[in-house]
Parts: structure tokens; sequence; C-alpha cells
């Protein structure tokens, strides 16, 4: 109830707290409106402010009056995460806006130093001085009282782990938003000087340089300051093993991939095109390729600086399986990437030949331009998918345990699984198309190019299958190589069941062992009977009603045993398991599993249960960071496309 009471307060107060923000800096512009502008409505933006103001004040004075009465009152309440979401959300929503009015007024002012309108800004173009002077400073006003509210609550809340799991959120937004600043920046930047070069000076371009300035003067030390304070912040373990700071590393460094892959393709594409005979000036082929090569080549810097953190962050890493998965899961996402390139490539070059031996379509104006992008596709996702894929292949062929480990990898098996998928499914679209067009030829319908149009589906089925065919064998040698090597594993760790002397539990494991790992060896051993001398197991099994009151020889026996014990609750009088009991059959299934993973050496965890607000928390930020990645390479194909 008190989560829900904390939610409504919170939500409400930090809704009323835009209202009346909003309502304050509607109210100041009125009277500069009024003042130096007789026909820009001051009226109606004083009305406005004012309801705003006159709404939001009583709404958000009661919310924010309860919910701090609450958190006086209760040190759980004080230190909630959902406090925590509501204070480094008011700043998020007072300080970005004072960045944006920043960036509107700067870029303005060096706009009209160059000679430009001020209506060519990126943003608020039909601002005024004024206007983002007043925003600046009613957000300063209220961004002030709120850190001033959260230096307080740091100094008193107890735990404080809410208010850092939602603080590293916070500085991985600021480093990201700064972050595309940046970019943008330089992206500006390079494509003004890609023009001046050639001697371009039309305006457009002399307004990319005054952007690219604006920018650079807001963003570079946003971006400085953010990254340093993530990196300061590596001094806690908590910090440098947090998934947040994994996954946001790996965002980054993912997008400056896809983007520079982009970008790189269509600058091959028109080289090619020149190669093939496409006739263009010097300097329409300079302003064709400034677009892309000026995000690239910002984005080609994102790639190497955070790929360099990300590799330096995996080799940190104490446990070497986790180092050699998260390394998988960066090099399986690349080689995705070049696989899905090289397939397209292969297929717009085998439709390019199709067309070119038996269609009718002109050289110069169809056939010319595709040739470039099938190769500028294959010339860009080849090398990627080879570079990415191969030394994975090379590892899951290995001998020994780093093999073995390589081959069970659910990145690995994801991917093949995926690549056997699409091939699957991507095959079955294509022979649906195909067999359509030849029944309905042999039906008498009137099918158009009918030879042509064949041709490709067929030649479009033959790389789905192709796809499927090679990674269907590439699981099937991981499937052999796998089942030896566990085989062998499993041969090599013996293991002793305790039983009360019925034989119930015993033939229980033992029927489930058998069923999961055939080759385990097995024995079962009578609580009350003297363990033989020779018999070294890797592993005992003990119900828990033997293990809460063993017999002398079996308690002798355990205390001396220093292999892997494990208990299998099963009902005794005067005892209760909080977890509750399950059957015993189920319980032998789970108790053969977990021997199992020991057998095969994996690390047996206690998985923490993961709070449901962190949960959500991770889904904002993650679709912040997928909303930045969806703009930047939206950012990218627009100026390729320009």
């Amino acid at each position: 109830m008190r989560t829900v009471r904390r939610l409504y307060f919170y939500a409400v107060a930090l809704v009323s707290l835009e209202v009346v923000l909003w309502g304050l800096v509607g109210l100041a512009r009125s009277f500069f409106c009024g003042r130096g502008n007789a026909v820009c409505g001051a009226a109606s933006i004083l009305a406005q402010g004012l309801a705003l103001i006159l709404v939001g004040v009583p709404v958000f004075g009661f919310h924010w009056w309860m919910a701090e009465r609450f958190s006086r009152q209760d040190t759980e309440e004080h230190a909630s995460a959902i406090r925590a979401v509501f204070l480094y959300g008011a700043l998020l929503g007072t300080l970005i806006p004072i960045v944006q009015n920043a960036l509107s007024l700067l870029d303005r002012l060096v706009l009209q130093a160059v000679g430009l309108s001020a209506s060519q800004a990126i943003f608020g173009p039909n601002q005024t001085w004024s206007d983002n002077l007043i925003a600046i400073v009613m957000n300063a006003i209220v961004a002030i009282y709120f850190i001033y509210v959260l230096r307080k609550d740091w100094q008193v809340i107890a735990p404080q782990d809410s208010f850092t799991n939602i603080r590293r959120i916070y500085r991985h937004i600021w480093l990201i938003y700064s972050l595309g600043i940046l970019v943008g920046a330089v992206q500006q930047l390079l494509r003004y000087l890609l023009n001046v070069f050639p001697g371009v000076l039309s305006f457009q371009y002399r307004a990319s340089g005054a952007h690219g300035v604006a920018l650079a003067l807001i963003g570079l030390p946003l971006w400085y300051f953010a990254w340093k304070t993530v990196q300061e912040a590596l001094a806690i373990q908590s910090e440098r093993e947090s998934l947040l700071r994994l996954g946001v590393l790996y965002l980054l460094a993912l997008a400056g991939v896809i983007t520079v892959l982009a970008s790189g393709g269509v600058v091959v594409d028109l080289i090619l095109r020149l190669i093939v005979g496409e006739p263009m000036t010097f300097f329409s082929f300079t302003q064709k390729v400034a677009g892309p090569l000026s995000i690239g080549i910002p984005l080609a810097g994102v790639w190497a600086y955070y790929g360099g953190w990300l590799s330096r962050a995996m080799a940190e890493s104490p446990d070497a399986p986790r180092q050699a998965g998260m390394r998988r899961l960066y090099t399986y996402i690349l080689s995705a990437i070049g696989l899905g390139a090289t397939f397209t490539g292969l297929s717009l070059l085998l439709s390019f030949v199709v067309d070119a031996t038996i269609g009718n379509i002109v050289w110069a104006d169809v056939l010319r331009p595709r040739l470039a992008a099938a190769l500028a596709t294959l010339l860009v996702g080849l090398p990627l998918w080879w570079l990415a894929w191969r030394p994975m292949q090379v590892e899951a062929l290995e001998g020994g345990d780093a093999g073995d480990h390589a081959r069970r990898s659910i990145v690995r098996k994801v991917y093949l699984y995926l690549a056997l998928f699409v091939s699957v499914v991507g095959g079955m679209i294509t022979a649906v198309s195909l067999l359509n067009l030849l029944l309905r030829s042999l039906f008498g319908s009137s099918v158009q190019n009918l030879l042509q149009q064949s041709l490709k589906d067929l030649e479009l089925l033959f790389l789905f299958v192709g796809l499927g065919v090679y990674h269907g064998m590439v699981l099937g040698k991981d499937g052999r190589l796998a089942s030896e090597a566990l085989a062998e594993k499993h041969a090599a760790f013996p293991v002793l069941v305790f039983d009360q002397g019925d034989g119930s539990f015993g033939q229980a494991i033992l029927t489930a062992l058998h069923r999961l790992t055939p080759r385990l060896p097995v024995a079962i051993q009578t609580a009350s009977q003297p363990v033989a001398p020779e018999a070294v197991p890797k592993a005992v099994l003990v119900p828990s009603d033997l293990a809460v009151d063993p017999p002398e020889l079996l308690r002798d026996w355990l205390g001396k045993y220093e292999g892997n014990r494990l208990i299998v609750p099963q009902a005794a009088k005067g005892w209760v398991w909080t977890g509750g009991i399950r059957p015993l059959p189920a319980a032998a299934t789970q108790a053969a599993q977990t021997l199992r993973q020991l057998a095969e050496g994996q690390e047996l965890r206690q998985q923490a249960v993961t709070p449901g607000w962190m949960i959500a928390v991770y889904i904002v930020a993650g679709l912040f960071g997928l909303e930045i990645l969806g703009v930047l390479i939206g950012l990218g194909i627009s100026l390729m496309g320009g």
C-alpha cells in the first residue's frame, strides 16, 4: 500500500511541478513580450501562465508537503527508490531545459555573428534572448532547490542502495545526452569543412559551421564533466560491477559500429559508382560524400573510444567465464551485423546478375548503381562477419574447458538458432513466392517476366538454404563435441547417495540421474552402514531428514568429507521448511540437475531477486538509450540521403 501511495504523491508532485515551472516561465515571458513587442500576444501568454500557476501551485504544494511529511516520519519512506526517482527526475526535468535553452541562445548568437539569420537555428529559431534567459533562470531556481534537498537526503538516508542505483542511471543519462550533443557538434563542423574544401560556400554549409561551434561550446564541457563523474565513481566496487555501465558501453560501441558501417557503405558505393563509369563531378561527389563522412567519422571515434573502455571493463571482470561471456556477446552481435550485410550484398549481386543477363534494363540508369550498391554492401559486411565469426569458431573448436564453455555458451546458441530461424522462415516465404509464380503460369494466368522473377526467387532460396545448412552443420558439430566432452566429465564425477534404508529416496535419485546423466557413476549408501574406505565421491546427496538427525557413523563421515554436499528437502516430523517441500520425483529431478551442473563445472549461484521498481527503471533507461541510438542512426541516414 505504501508503494502505491508513494507513486501517487510523487507522480502528481512531479507533474504539477512542471506545470508551475512553465507557468512561471510564461508569466515572466509575458512581461518582456509586452514591453518589447506589442503584437506578440502578451495577454494570451499572461493568461496561460496565470492559469498554470493558479492550478499547479496548490496541487504541487499539497502533494510535496505530504511526501515530505511521510519521509520525515518513516526512514524507509525517506530512502525509497520512488523518492530518488522523483528527485533525480526533477533535476533532469530542469537541467536539460537549461541546456536546451542555452544551446538555442548560443546558436542564434553564432549565426548572427557570421552574418546569417537567426531563423536558421536548430533549436528555438523563433525564440528571443529573453525567452531563453527566463527559462534558464526559472529552471535553475527549481534545480538549485532540489539539489539542496538531494544533498540533505544523502546525509541522512540509510541504506543508500536505492539512491545509488538511481544516481547511476541519472549520470549515464547525462553521459548519453552530452555525447549526443558532442557528436552533433563534430558532425556539423565536419560537414562544413568537407564542403569548404572544394569551395562550396553556400549559406547552408556556413550554418552547419555555426551550429557546430554552438554545439561544441555546450557539448564538450558537458560531456567532459559527465564522463569524468562516471569514471570517478569507479573507485566504488559496485560501480565497476554495474550492469548498467556495461550496458551503456555496449550501446555506445554498437551505435558506433552500425553508423560507421552504414556511412562507410554509402562512401564505398559512391566510389564504386565512379569506378563503373557514372559521370560525377568532383564537387557533386564531395557534396554526396560529405554527409556520410561527417556522421561516420565522429561515430567511428565513439566506437573506438567506448569500444576500448568496453574491452577494458571485460578484462577487469574477476570471473573468467563472465568475462568470456561478455566478450562473446559483443563479438556475436558484430558477427550478426556482418552476416546480415553479407547476405544482403550477395542477394543484391545475384539479382543484378539475373537482370543484367536476361532483363531488358538500362545499364546507366539502373544496373550501374545496383552493381555498386551490391559490391559496397559486400565489401562492408563480409570483412566484419569474417573478423568477428572466425575467432568465435576457432574458440568453439578448441578442446578442454575453454572450448566446452564456448560451445555451450547461450549467446552462441542464440546466434546459431537465430540464423536457422531466419533461414527457415525466409526460405519458406521465398519458396511460396516461387511456387506461386510457377502455379499461376501453369494454370494459364499471365505472369510478366516469369523467367526473370523465378530466377530471382530461386537465387534467394539458394542463399537461405545455404545459410541454414551452414549454421545447421555448425550446430551439429557443436553438439557432437559437447556430448563427448560432457560424457567424459560425467564419467569422472562419482556421486554417493545416502538413504534411510527403505530405498525409496535412493531409487528416485538414481532414476532421475540415469535419465539426465546416464554416464554419471552413482552409488547408494545406507546411512546406518559404514562407508567403504575406497569410496571417494565428488559429491554426496543427503535427504533433509538425515541431515538434521544423522546417525553417528554418517555424522562422523560427513564431518571429515570435503567435497560437495547437497541436501534434498524431505518432510520430517517437527521440522518446517519455509521454502516448501516438493514431491520426491520433482525433488530428485532438481537434485539431478544440480549434480549435472557440478559435474560440468558450472558455478552454482544464489540468485537475488531484482526489485520490481528496479526492473521498471532499467526498462525506462533502456528505452531512453534506444531512443538516443535511433536518433543518431536516423540522423546518419538523413545526412547520407542528403
